[in-house]
Protein backbone atom coordinates (compact mmCIF):
# COMPACT_ATOMS: atom_id res chain seq x y z
CA UNK A 1 0.00 0.00 0.00
CA UNK A 2 1.56 3.18 -1.04
CA UNK A 3 1.25 6.44 0.73
CA UNK A 4 0.30 9.53 -1.01
CA UNK A 5 3.28 11.97 -1.56
CA UNK A 6 4.10 14.75 -3.34
CA UNK A 7 7.40 13.37 -4.87
CA UNK A 8 6.67 10.74 -7.47
CA UNK A 9 9.25 7.99 -9.04
CA UNK A 10 9.13 5.42 -12.58
CA UNK A 11 11.65 2.95 -12.44
CA UNK A 12 12.24 0.70 -15.45
CA UNK A 13 13.73 -2.72 -14.57
CA UNK A 14 16.00 -4.07 -17.63
CA UNK A 15 16.16 -7.51 -16.53
CA UNK A 16 12.41 -7.78 -16.78
CA UNK A 17 11.46 -5.99 -19.75
CA UNK A 18 10.31 -8.24 -22.51
CA UNK A 19 11.06 -6.47 -25.45
CA UNK A 20 7.43 -6.16 -25.77
CA UNK A 21 7.25 -2.41 -26.31
CA UNK A 22 4.12 -2.06 -25.08
CA UNK A 23 5.14 0.81 -22.94
CA UNK A 24 6.03 2.67 -25.99
CA UNK A 25 2.77 1.94 -27.45
CA UNK A 26 0.95 2.98 -24.50
CA UNK A 27 2.57 5.94 -24.24
CA UNK A 28 1.56 6.95 -27.15
CA UNK A 29 -2.13 6.27 -26.85
CA UNK A 30 -2.31 8.05 -23.52
CA UNK A 31 -0.94 11.53 -25.17
CA UNK A 32 -3.61 10.76 -28.03
CA UNK A 33 -6.05 10.74 -25.25
CA UNK A 34 -4.83 13.77 -23.42
CA UNK A 35 -5.10 15.77 -27.22
CA UNK A 36 -9.13 14.83 -26.75
CA UNK A 37 -9.08 16.54 -22.97
CA UNK A 38 -6.20 19.70 -23.94
CA UNK A 39 -6.43 20.42 -27.65
CA UNK A 40 -10.13 19.70 -28.20
CA UNK A 41 -9.10 16.69 -30.68
CA UNK A 42 -12.03 14.18 -31.82
CA UNK A 43 -10.91 10.37 -30.81
CA UNK A 44 -10.41 9.98 -34.81
CA UNK A 45 -8.18 12.20 -35.43
CA UNK A 46 -6.19 11.54 -32.22
CA UNK A 47 -5.51 8.28 -33.91
CA UNK A 48 -5.40 8.37 -37.16
CA UNK A 49 -2.62 11.31 -37.59
CA UNK A 50 0.88 10.42 -37.04
CA UNK A 51 1.98 12.38 -34.57
CA UNK A 52 5.47 10.69 -33.93
CA UNK A 53 6.42 13.57 -31.65
CA UNK A 54 4.38 11.96 -28.75
CA UNK A 55 5.97 9.26 -28.89
CA UNK A 56 7.93 9.73 -25.29
CA UNK A 57 9.68 5.89 -25.28
CA UNK A 58 11.73 5.33 -27.98
CA UNK A 59 13.94 1.77 -27.74
CA UNK A 60 17.37 1.73 -28.90
CA UNK A 61 18.85 -1.70 -29.60
CA UNK A 62 22.78 -2.19 -29.46
CA UNK A 63 25.45 -5.33 -29.42
CA UNK A 64 28.70 -5.83 -26.84
CA UNK A 65 31.20 -7.63 -26.63
CA UNK A 66 32.76 -10.23 -29.55
CA UNK A 67 31.61 -13.75 -30.77
CA UNK A 68 30.38 -16.09 -28.98
CA UNK A 69 30.38 -13.87 -26.08
CA UNK A 70 27.76 -11.02 -27.38
CA UNK A 71 25.11 -9.44 -25.45
CA UNK A 72 22.08 -7.74 -27.00
CA UNK A 73 20.56 -4.96 -25.28
CA UNK A 74 17.39 -3.53 -25.95
CA UNK A 75 17.62 0.97 -23.56
CA UNK A 76 14.92 2.92 -23.73
CA UNK A 77 15.23 6.14 -24.19
CA UNK A 78 13.24 8.81 -22.12
CA UNK A 79 13.31 11.68 -20.12
CA UNK A 80 14.91 10.92 -16.77
CA UNK A 81 13.48 14.32 -15.06
CA UNK A 82 16.30 15.34 -13.04
CA UNK A 83 16.72 16.67 -9.70
CA UNK A 84 18.78 19.78 -11.78
CA UNK A 85 17.32 20.07 -15.51
CA UNK A 86 19.37 22.03 -17.64
CA UNK A 87 16.52 22.16 -20.04
CA UNK A 88 14.81 24.31 -17.58
CA UNK A 89 17.92 26.86 -16.84
CA UNK A 90 18.29 27.18 -20.29
CA UNK A 91 15.38 27.67 -21.44
CA UNK A 92 14.53 31.94 -22.79
CA UNK A 93 10.98 31.55 -22.66
CA UNK A 94 10.17 29.70 -19.26
CA UNK A 95 7.73 27.12 -21.37
CA UNK A 96 9.34 24.45 -18.56
CA UNK A 97 8.87 23.54 -15.05
CA UNK A 98 9.16 21.21 -12.42
CA UNK A 99 6.16 19.69 -10.97
CA UNK A 100 5.78 19.26 -6.83
CA UNK A 101 5.81 15.59 -8.14
CA UNK A 102 10.00 15.54 -9.54
CA UNK A 103 7.84 15.73 -12.85
CA UNK A 104 10.24 18.75 -15.79
CA UNK A 105 7.15 19.27 -18.35
CA UNK A 106 7.29 21.46 -21.58
CA UNK A 107 5.03 23.72 -22.00
CA UNK A 108 3.77 23.40 -25.80
CA UNK A 109 2.05 26.73 -25.43
CA UNK A 110 5.11 29.10 -24.45
CA UNK A 111 7.95 26.66 -26.10
CA UNK A 112 9.53 28.68 -29.34
CA UNK A 113 10.93 26.06 -30.69
CA UNK A 114 14.97 27.41 -30.01
CA UNK A 115 15.68 23.70 -29.21
CA UNK A 116 18.00 25.20 -26.33
CA UNK A 117 16.55 22.37 -24.27
CA UNK A 118 18.05 19.78 -25.98
CA UNK A 119 21.50 21.19 -26.34
CA UNK A 120 21.86 21.31 -22.77
CA UNK A 121 20.42 17.83 -21.86
CA UNK A 122 23.26 15.73 -21.17
CA UNK A 123 20.94 12.96 -22.09
CA UNK A 124 20.24 14.18 -25.58
CA UNK A 125 16.37 14.14 -24.99
CA UNK A 126 14.28 16.69 -25.99
CA UNK A 127 12.82 16.29 -29.33
CA UNK A 128 11.75 19.00 -31.91
CA UNK A 129 9.11 18.79 -34.45
CA UNK A 130 9.04 20.82 -37.95
CA UNK A 131 5.50 20.00 -38.66
CA UNK A 132 4.87 22.25 -35.20
CA UNK A 133 7.74 23.95 -34.39
CA UNK A 134 7.96 23.05 -30.55
CA UNK A 135 10.07 20.50 -28.85
CA UNK A 136 8.63 17.67 -26.89
CA UNK A 137 9.85 14.88 -24.48
CA UNK A 138 8.06 13.04 -21.22
CA UNK A 139 6.35 14.59 -18.67
CA UNK A 140 6.32 11.52 -16.51
CA UNK A 141 2.61 11.19 -16.54
CA UNK A 142 2.37 14.20 -13.65
CA UNK A 143 -1.40 14.56 -14.66
CA UNK A 144 -1.86 10.55 -13.65
CA UNK A 145 0.58 10.20 -10.71
CA UNK A 146 -1.00 13.57 -8.78
CA UNK A 147 -4.63 11.75 -9.41
CA UNK A 148 -3.08 8.64 -7.37
CA UNK A 149 -3.11 6.29 -10.98
CA UNK A 150 0.31 4.46 -12.30
CA UNK A 151 2.08 6.20 -15.90
CA UNK A 152 0.87 4.79 -18.64
CA UNK A 153 4.29 2.84 -19.68
CA UNK A 154 3.62 1.34 -15.91
CA UNK A 155 -0.15 0.17 -16.91
CA UNK A 156 0.92 -1.15 -20.15
CA UNK A 157 3.66 -3.02 -19.20
CA UNK A 158 3.04 -6.88 -18.80
CA UNK A 159 5.95 -7.87 -16.69
CA UNK A 160 6.06 -5.03 -14.13
CA UNK A 161 9.33 -3.96 -15.67
CA UNK A 162 8.03 -0.44 -15.07
CA UNK A 163 6.26 0.43 -11.67
CA UNK A 164 5.85 4.05 -10.67
CA UNK A 165 4.52 5.60 -7.80
CA UNK A 166 5.17 7.58 -4.87
CA UNK A 167 9.73 8.14 -4.50
CA UNK A 168 9.86 5.85 -0.99
CA UNK A 169 7.79 2.85 -2.71
CA UNK A 170 9.67 2.37 -5.95
CA UNK A 171 12.92 3.29 -4.20
CA UNK A 172 12.31 0.80 -2.17
CA UNK A 173 11.07 -1.73 -4.80
CA UNK A 174 14.01 -0.43 -6.86
CA UNK A 175 16.62 -1.36 -4.10
CA UNK A 176 15.57 -4.80 -3.28
CA UNK A 177 15.59 -5.72 -7.26
CA UNK A 178 19.18 -4.43 -7.00
CA UNK A 179 20.15 -6.55 -4.25
CA UNK A 180 18.25 -9.74 -5.70
CA UNK A 181 19.77 -9.52 -9.10
CA UNK A 182 23.27 -8.59 -7.61
CA UNK A 183 23.26 -12.28 -5.45
CA UNK A 184 22.00 -14.18 -8.18
CA UNK A 185 23.84 -12.93 -11.20
CA UNK A 186 27.11 -12.09 -9.42
CA UNK A 187 28.03 -8.70 -10.65
CA UNK A 188 26.89 -5.33 -9.36
CA UNK A 189 23.68 -4.17 -10.46
CA UNK A 190 22.51 -0.52 -10.08
CA UNK A 191 19.22 1.56 -9.17
CA UNK A 192 20.40 4.55 -11.63
CA UNK A 193 19.40 7.77 -10.43
CA UNK A 194 18.43 7.37 -6.80
CA UNK A 195 21.88 8.71 -5.76
CA UNK A 196 22.60 11.98 -7.52
CA UNK A 197 24.89 11.32 -10.39
CA UNK A 198 27.09 14.61 -10.74
CA UNK A 199 26.47 18.38 -10.20
CA UNK A 200 25.00 18.71 -13.82
CA UNK A 201 22.27 16.22 -13.28
CA UNK A 202 21.91 15.88 -9.53
CA UNK A 203 19.21 12.63 -8.87
CA UNK A 204 16.30 11.34 -11.18
CA UNK A 205 12.56 10.61 -11.12
CA UNK A 206 12.59 8.24 -13.85
CA UNK A 207 15.57 5.35 -12.35
CA UNK A 208 16.87 2.53 -14.15
CA UNK A 209 17.73 -0.94 -12.99
CA UNK A 210 20.90 -2.24 -15.36
CA UNK A 211 24.05 -4.27 -15.07
CA UNK A 212 27.18 -1.59 -14.19
CA UNK A 213 29.09 -3.08 -16.51
CA UNK A 214 26.89 -2.10 -19.18
CA UNK A 215 25.95 1.49 -18.68
CA UNK A 216 26.80 3.20 -21.60
CA UNK A 217 24.51 0.57 -23.33
CA UNK A 218 21.49 1.12 -21.43
CA UNK A 219 22.20 4.80 -21.90
CA UNK A 220 22.68 5.43 -18.33
CA UNK A 221 26.79 7.17 -18.38
CA UNK A 222 28.16 7.29 -15.02
CA UNK A 223 28.64 10.74 -15.32
CA UNK A 224 26.93 12.77 -18.59
CA UNK A 225 27.61 16.04 -19.42
CA UNK A 226 26.01 18.73 -21.65
CA UNK A 227 28.68 20.95 -23.49
CA UNK A 228 26.39 23.48 -23.39
CA UNK A 229 25.37 23.90 -20.25
CA UNK A 230 29.27 22.90 -18.99
CA UNK A 231 29.81 26.12 -21.33
CA UNK A 232 27.18 28.26 -19.56
CA UNK A 233 28.55 27.38 -16.01
CA UNK A 234 32.16 28.62 -17.10
CA UNK A 235 30.52 31.90 -18.55
CA UNK A 236 28.68 32.50 -15.41
CA UNK A 237 31.81 31.79 -13.47
CA UNK A 238 33.92 33.95 -15.63
CA UNK A 239 31.15 36.88 -15.59
CA UNK A 240 31.45 37.22 -11.62
CA UNK A 241 35.39 37.16 -11.80
CA UNK A 242 34.89 39.40 -14.36
CA UNK A 243 32.53 41.63 -12.64
CA UNK A 244 34.66 41.50 -9.39
CA UNK A 245 38.11 42.14 -11.10
CA UNK A 246 36.01 45.36 -12.76
CA UNK A 247 34.89 46.57 -9.26
CA UNK A 248 38.47 46.12 -7.96
CA UNK A 249 39.76 47.93 -10.64
CA UNK A 250 37.39 51.24 -10.22
CA UNK A 251 38.07 50.98 -6.78
CA UNK A 252 41.49 50.95 -7.04
CA UNK A 253 40.78 54.11 -9.52
CA UNK A 254 38.87 56.12 -7.16
CA UNK A 255 41.29 55.80 -4.56
CA UNK A 256 44.30 57.02 -6.46
CA UNK A 257 42.42 59.66 -7.99
CA UNK A 258 41.09 60.44 -4.50
CA UNK A 259 44.86 59.98 -3.69
CA UNK A 260 45.89 63.10 -6.30
CA UNK A 261 43.24 64.69 -5.90
CA UNK A 262 44.26 65.65 -2.45
CA UNK A 263 47.72 65.75 -2.95
CA UNK A 264 47.32 68.57 -5.94
CA UNK A 265 49.11 71.70 -5.67
CA UNK A 266 45.79 73.82 -6.12
CA UNK A 267 44.01 72.24 -2.97
CA UNK A 268 46.54 73.79 -1.16
CA UNK A 269 46.90 77.44 -2.52
CA UNK A 270 45.94 79.93 -0.26
CA UNK A 271 43.41 82.59 -1.30
CA UNK A 272 44.72 86.44 -1.70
Amino acid sequence: MQNQSKKKMVCFDSQACLKCFSCAIGCSTENRVRLQRDKNYNIEKSVSEKLDYYNYITPVYSETGTFPNVLAVTALKHCKHCSIPQCLEICPTKAITKKDSGAVVIDEDLCVGCQACRDACPYDIPQYSPETGRSYKCILCYDRLDAGLRTACDVACPSVAIFSGDEDYVKAEAQKRVENYTKIFDKPFIAYGIDEINSQVGTLQYITIAPVENQDEYLIPKSPRSFTATARDVIKVGGVIAGAATLAVVGLHARHWKKNRENSPFNNKEEK
